[in-house]
């Protein structure tokens, strides 16, 4: 399970990347664990949009959050 989010987020090397698909081919927990989570990233890249944000708010809601 610790390999699933450096997959996920791209960051496995080589030797971590097939380490993974041999074992999820043999472990259905764990590829339903990999499928699961990819779908739910893929649907959030879609979703979320990067917008512009007003100084005033910004600085506003950093102020909360300090406080």
């Amino acid at each position: 399970m610790g390999i699933l989010n450096l997959m996920l987020d791209d960051e496995a090397d080589e030797a971590q990347e097939e380490f993974f698909f041999d074992h999820i081919e043999k472990c259905i927990i764990c590829f339903s664990h990999y499928n699961v989570e990819k779908q739910i990233r893929e649907l959030l890249k879609r979703k979320l949009q990067k917008r512009k944000v007003p100084t005033e708010l910004a600085i506003d809601i950093r102020n909360k959050i300090v406080q």
